[in-house]
């Protein structure tokens, strides 16, 4: 059964290849038609949407498959072992009759065909424009097509040989499929496929509302209100995205369609006897809204595809006061670096005193002027226990901490160790009065007072008996905002300059950097010590996970991610190379 879930994972994950395209450089792109035809079925009152306005670039999508290549080599060896034993030796990887049956008739599909053209040969062609939305609250997902007339006869071969008996519907003309899994608990859902002139159509929704869904979900009708086209386009104008992959949620809309009685979720729900509208007060729904209001809007968007590289940017809107407040509480330390020569940065600046007094503040709102509604008691006795904890004394250098920065050049990790046997970068912890922080250090360790530590003054070296790892050589320095360490020889001769870097930009509170492949290796490292030998045949999830891994060391370079608060909210900025 776990050989099963993983190969069929490892299949559905080959449409992430297509998620995106070139360079936020560009100018904003419109819909090219095909997207406009898939995005015309898109509600304008959905309360999410993911999807793309252009179709992914050939060279990206080569490029993304040479990458995984090794993956799809070790997936299609578990499906082939797979296949020899179901027919072979008639055993089970399922525990079902039925399951195996089409398990067996997807693997004869997809036997030698995981490549882009292979796919391509079944009816998928993953540079199509694809739009995930929101039926209400259930899922709808359109995928554009550039052969539909081969994925039905692939569709069509599969049930077949499997077996399988799935009546084909008909609604005015257009085919459908509707499966009902058996066996559900509170409210029966079906899964409904259409193959449309165009593209596939796909969606979860209560069989007991499907007369009101079918007519959207086959285009037999159109939305009264339609705008997803023009407003994917205004958002990637604003933010610099791509036309390859844009998304946004509502969350505001969202709780509408579970608390609006006259909402299409609500309406479905309660006709299915699954949901009591009831338990919803006035003032629940006030309070939720009141809540909502301070994250009401996100949005997610590639800003950047190229053959070597990806950059996303996720953002949490805000209201401009919880901004500032957020952004009032980042302290201004220098980013992490991209560095092609060091394993990793890390850059983290908060001012914990500031950050203490907003929970406070926020905290204790919530005593003084309690939430009515009964869902939301838990929040009331949590925003209580915090006040509670907050009010505790805390010592001055903990409230006075104001960032933390880590910079590694290298390390040695043996296998099965705990410890590195050797380290070599920095390490500065901000604060607000160094000096003081230093001199309480001195009272629990009177040798320390020997390395005379000042601001602006040269590196000392750091006692060996302080040092955890035999055999390091580590010194410290001082700035007016910092108290660093270096470690490994030779380090202090930049110490110095490390901790007099530029600060980063405002409201940059984590940065980090690192090198992918060697993340991996010392993770692979860190696991060498652990016996998993249970004495049974390889498990193909391991071999499934390790091809996949293996392929991520191989293909990529770099990592950068930033976290920011800015006078709109979060933003989450990340982006990733990809070795020549």
């Amino acid at each position: 059964m776990k050989r099963f879930s993983l190969i069929s994972i490892s299949l559905t994950s080959l449409l992430l290849l297509g998620a995106c395209g070139k360079s936020a450089d560009e100018p904003a792109a419109e819909a090219t038609p095909e997207a406009r035809s898939i995005l015309a079925h898109v509600p304008a009152d959905t309360p999410y949407l993911a999807a793309n306005l252009q179709a992914i670039p050939d060279e990206v999508m080569n490029a993304n498959f040479a990458r995984i290549q090794p993956a799809l080599d070790e997936v299609q060896a578990q499906m082939s072992k797979a296949k020899s034993e179901m027919i072979s030796g008639g055993s089970s990887v399922s525990g079902d009759e039925f399951t195996d049956r089409l398990l067996l008739a997807l693997f004869e599909e997809f036997d030698g065909n995981l490549s882009r053209e292979g796919l391509h040969s079944l009816g998928l062609d993953l540079r199509s424009t694809s739009a995930v939305y929101g039926a209400g609250a259930f899922p709808l997902m359109r995928l554009g097509l550039s052969d539909p007339a081969t994925l039905r006869a692939t569709i069509l071969r599969v049930l077949e040989n499997a077996e399988v008996e799935v009546t084909e519907l008909e609604l005015q003309g257009v085919s459908y499929w509707r499966m009902v899994p058996p066996d559900q608990e509170e409210i029966d859902l079906a899964f409904y496929v259409s193959i449309l002139p165009d593209h596939l159509a796909a969606g979860v929704y209560p069989v007991v509302s499907e007369e009101d869904y079918l007519p959207l979900f086959l285009g037999l009708e159109m939305p009264a209100q339609n705008d997803a086209a023009e407003r994917l386009a205004k958002l990637n104008a604003k933010n610099g995205f791509t036309p390859y992959g844009t998304g946004y949620m509502d969350l505001h809309r969202m709780a509408d369609e579970l608390t609006n009685p006259e909402a299409r979720t609500a309406q479905t729900l309660m006709l299915a006897g699954a949901y009591d509208l009831g338990e919803f007060s006035e003032q629940c729904v006030t309070e939720m809204h009141q809540t909502i209001d301070n994250a009401p809007f996100m949005t997610f968007g590639i800003t950047e595809m190229e053959v070597m590289s990806m950059k996303y940017r996720f953002m949490v809107e805000m209201p401009s006061a919880l901004a500032g407040q957020l952004t009032g509480l980042v302290a201004a330390v220098p980013p992490a670096r991209a560095l092609v020569d060091y394993l990793a940065e890390l850059s983290f600046g908060i001012k914990v005193g500031a950050a203490r007094d907003f929970a406070r503040q926020k905290a204790q709102a919530v005593v003084d002027s309690p939430y009515q509604c009964e869902h939301f008691a838990d929040i009331n006795e949590q925003a209580q226990q915090v006040l509670t904890q907050l009010e505790q004394p805390i010592p001055p250098f903990v409230n006075n901490f104001r960032g933390l920065r880590v910079s590694i050049k290298d390390i040695q990790m043996e296998a099965g160790q705990d410890l590195p046997s050797d380290v070599r970068g920095h390490m500065a912890v901000h604060v607000d009065e160094p000096q003081m922080f230093v001199g309480m250090a001195q009272m629990f360790l009177p040798d320390l007072a020997e390395m005379n530590l000042a601001p602006g003054g040269e590196p000392s070296r750091v006692p060996e008996f302080l040092i955890s790892i035999q055999g390091i050589e580590a010194w410290a320095a001082m700035s007016d905002e910092a108290i660093g360490l270096s470690v490994g020889s030779g380090e202090q001769n930049t110490l110095v300059e490390f901790l007099e870097l530029d600060p980063g930009p405002e409201g940059l509170f984590l940065s980090t950097d690192y090198d992918s492949e060697a993340y991996y290796e010392y993770q692979d490292k860190a696991m060498s010590g652990i016996d998993v030998d249970n004495g049974q045949e390889e498990d193909p999830a391991h071999a499934l996970a390790e091809a996949f891994a293996n392929a991520a060391r191989e293909a990529g370079d770099r990592n950068h991610v930033e976290m920011s608060f800015t006078p709109e909210g979060l933003v989450i900025e990340s982006r990733v190379t990809y070795k020549q």
